[in-house]
């Protein structure tokens, strides 16, 4: 366990750093996808957690658009530094360096819980939520975005396991060679799926195969660089039905679970309360 999590903080501290330039520009956040699909406020309470902050871009948002509420910013990867890098002017931030397996904080001491798209590339994504239910205060909760199956979606279904596949090969590469290899296969990608889909989106009777086909939300011909780095080289990777999310989240110590899916991903956004 211990060699895969280096791993997978080897693999996403390249990303954050070869992307922190290009995503520091861009207007897309993380978690403004999460909050527009959740009906109240996120951020809340005096003091809460990002599980996995990557490149820290929605830990600043975050503090910066909420002075009053402290909030930590904890991740396995370099992109800590990174974080440390866009946030030192603003003075409600910690930063932690630890895997979301170990958290090492103490009991009941959180208002929210934040993570996007991390318990997933965990060993154990029970663990990593059962350690947030233990430092979220009593009926404080947790958000997560959760990779989907795809079981009731044959093409995203069989695009998955074709990547499985893939990334018995791809794991091995070193970041930089995996990083060229995702950026050359990027174009071909979005012709193949992005370009179509977008074609069918138009047309109401194909509207339908336009959402079932994977890979349909490219914006350009490189734009599915960081997406195909991030879905071949994870060492780790669960995904869940919403049976599945559900059992996680309640066999974690959570009540008054909400599931909904996040379009544009193609996964789910989920949030309960600590019981």
């Amino acid at each position: 366990m211990i060699n895969k999590l280096k791993k997978t903080g080897d693999i996403y501290g390249f990303l954050w750093r070869k992307t922190s330039t290009r995503q520091a520009a861009s207007p897309s956040l993380h978690f403004n996808k999460m909050q527009e699909v959740v009906p109240q406020s996120i951020v809340r309470g005096k003091m809460g957690i990002e599980i996995g902050s990557g490149n820290g871009r929605d830990t600043c948002f975050m503090a910066k658009n909420n002075p009053a509420v402290r909030v930590i910013s904890l991740d396995l990867s370099d992109g800590i530094y990174i974080t440390r890098n866009i946030t030192r002017d603003l003075k409600n931030i910690a930063l932690l360096k630890a895997s979301a397996l170990s958290l090492p904080l103490k009991n009941d001491i959180f208002d929210f819980a934040y993570s996007f798209g991390v318990l997933h590339h965990t060993p154990n994504p029970s663990m990593g939520l059962r350690e947030i239910a233990r430092i979220l205060k009593e009926g404080a909760p947790a958000y997560l975005y959760l990779y989907e199956d795809h079981a009731e979606n044959f093409p995203k279904y069989l695009a998955i396991k074709l990547i499985n596949f893939l990334r018995i090969l791809t794991t091995r590469l070193h970041p930089k060679a995996l990083f060229v290899f995702s950026f050359l296969l990027s174009p071909f990608t979005v012709v193949f799926f992005t370009y179509p889909a977008a074609i069918f989106r138009k047309f109401k009777f194909t509207r339908k195969l336009s959402d079932k086909m994977p890979f349909n939300f490219g914006t350009h011909l490189f734009s599915l660089t960081g997406d195909l780095y991030d879905r071949l080289g994870a060492p780790i990777e669960y995904r869940f039905s919403r049976q599945g999310v559900n059992k996680l989240f309640s066999e974690s110590g959570f009540s008054n679970i909400s599931i909904t899916r996040l379009k544009e991903s193609a996964g789910w956004i989920a949030w309960g309360y600590k019981n």
